[in-house]
């Protein structure tokens, strides 16, 4: 039993290391797709411009304020693996957090299956080394979970200070973080009227008003995006998702949107049903239903999202839940606690590491892609200071990133909230007139600058792939010049 405990003890010592060693390799890469593009022009931009681009798009400047100081920590400029590192950080303080928060208010062996689970949970490979603010809302959610946990347990100042300092920063992280918060408030709030702890919900409502008023300036402009993405975003209110989109949630959930593997997705809903029911006998056992309330506002956040999307207006994604799953990881751990066979815990965690292994390639494969290599080398080849560049829609010109000292257009218009620079829109061709360099045109593959026609005539530079994405660069002669158009 000791020689056990022993061995127990040395996996619960290392196994924050071991999560961040393999998150990092994930985030010593310069590669970065759309979104993680997005982030990285963020704190690319004055302060001003900064908080006004966040008051008019989705979420508060909070996320994007503390990358632009670890960024500019880290020098700035094009090396974007530092941005990711801070994602690592989070996702790191996570796992600690599994490892001496869980391992106090449910004990060692938890603690471990806590952190096992979380490692090999492919979601969570996906937005560790992910540029966005994600694993910040993770780390600060759990964060307020386990101390409403702990106060449920035994009250204390410091315990109420942790908990509404932690609420105010995921509050401030991301939309559905605000609401999953607000969920596990109404469920932390009924547990402590079922067990009649009047001291407690005293103040409950004290750090409750708290955070209300610290979120405040920002309320009336989270209510105002709400509002805009009703009446204007017509093409989401238009595309209602379905029945068929559960599966997209799913694989988000248990693999990756983007790059779905099958396998890894069914392996893992099974996966989650059979230690769902584990966790379930567990609170029975233990008469311990403080997990439930986690998942609780977990589920409830997700029936929210779709819900909004199903009847007012298509904006939810199975990341947008991603900030609670440190309580599922909770109701893991304390299922798997529940199986006493030692094969058939072996057979969970085989299971946990065959839906890890391909999920993991699969990033691996995506950060270490050679196509940002390949435009680099086209890019010191043939494309000068006096060269533009010209795209159909943002997500063709995400690329400018790497090189923001070239004038780069968007054809026919440009959003508001657009923050790369250098990036005009394209209304006439007389912007272009001034031009001493090449005009290049970048698109997906099966595009061509057919927008151009009787104006310039197009021949193809090069084609890679980079990520999830084939790009073709053309570039654009006088007509009569080119061999197409």
């Amino acid at each position: 039993m000791r020689d056990a405990e022993g061995r127990l003890h040395l996996i619960w010592r290392f196994l924050p290391l071991a999560g961040a060693v393999i998150w990092g390799s994930l985030c010593i890469t310069n590669n970065l797709w759309y979104d993680e593009a997005y982030s990285a022009s963020m704190v690319s931009l004055p302060w001003k411009r900064l908080i006004y681009i966040t008051a008019v798009d989705d979420h508060s400047p909070f996320y994007y304020v503390l990358l632009k100081l670890f960024y500019h920590l880290w020098g700035g400029g094009t090396r974007f693996w530092s941005l990711k590192l801070m994602s690592l950080l989070f996702m790191t303080g996570y796992l600690l957090l599994g490892k001496y928060y869980v391992k106090k208010l449910f004990g060692e062996r938890i603690s471990v299956y806590f952190m096992t689970f979380s490692i090999l949970m492919p979601i969570m490979t996906v937005q560790a080394g992910n540029v966005r603010m994600y694993a910040a809302a993770l780390f600060f959610l759990t964060l307020t979970g386990l101390s409403a946990y702990d106060i449920w347990l035994e009250s204390g100042r410091r315990k109420w200070l942790v908990f509404c300092m932690a609420s105010i920063c995921t509050v401030y992280c991301h939309t559905f973080a605000l609401i999953q918060t607000f969920l596990l408030y109404l469920l932390f709030l009924g547990a402590l009227v079922y067990t009649k702890q009047r001291e407690k919900i005293i103040n409950f409502f004290k750090c409750g008003i708290a955070v209300s008023v610290a979120f405040s300036p920002w309320l009336l402009v989270t209510c105002r995006q709400f509002l805009l993405r009703m009446r204007y975003d017509t093409g989401s209110v238009s595309e209602h998702p379905d029945r068929y989109a559960f599966m997209d949630y799913c694989a988000e959930w248990f693999s990756a949107l983007e790059t779905p593997i099958g396998p890894v997705i069914f392996l893992g809903m099974g996966l989650a049903v059979v230690l769902g029911y584990c966790a379930v006998d567990w609170m029975r056992t233990n008469h311990n239903y403080a997990p439930a309330l986690g998942v609780g506002a977990l589920g409830l956040t997700i029936l929210t999202g779709v819900l909004i999307s199903v009847y007012v207006n298509n904006c939810f994604l199975g990341r947008y839940a991603f900030p609670g799953f440190g309580f599922l990881m909770l109701f893991y751990a304390v299922g798997m606690d529940a199986v006493v066979c030692a094969w058939r815990k072996g057979a969970l965690v085989l299971a946990a590491v065959l839906c890890f292994l391909p999920q993991y390639r699969s990033e691996l494969a995506l950060e270490y892609d050679p196509g940002l290599e390949i435009y680099e080398e086209f890019w010191e080849s043939r494309v000068t200071e006096e060269d533009v560049m010209i795209g159909p829609f943002t997500h063709t010109i995400f690329l400018n990133v790497y090189h923001p000292q070239l004038q780069y257009y968007l054809f026919g218009g440009k959003l508001y909230s657009l923050p790369f620079v250098n990036t005009d829109a394209l209304l006439e061709y007389s912007q272009l007139d001034g031009v001493e360099g090449n005009i290049w045109w970048i698109c997906f593959q099966g595009d061509e600058p057919k927008q151009v026609a009787g104006h310039y005539d197009y021949e193809e530079a090069m084609s890679f792939h980079y990520m999830y994405y084939d790009f073709v660069i053309y570039r654009l002669l006088p007509a009569g010049e080119g061999t197409a158009g």
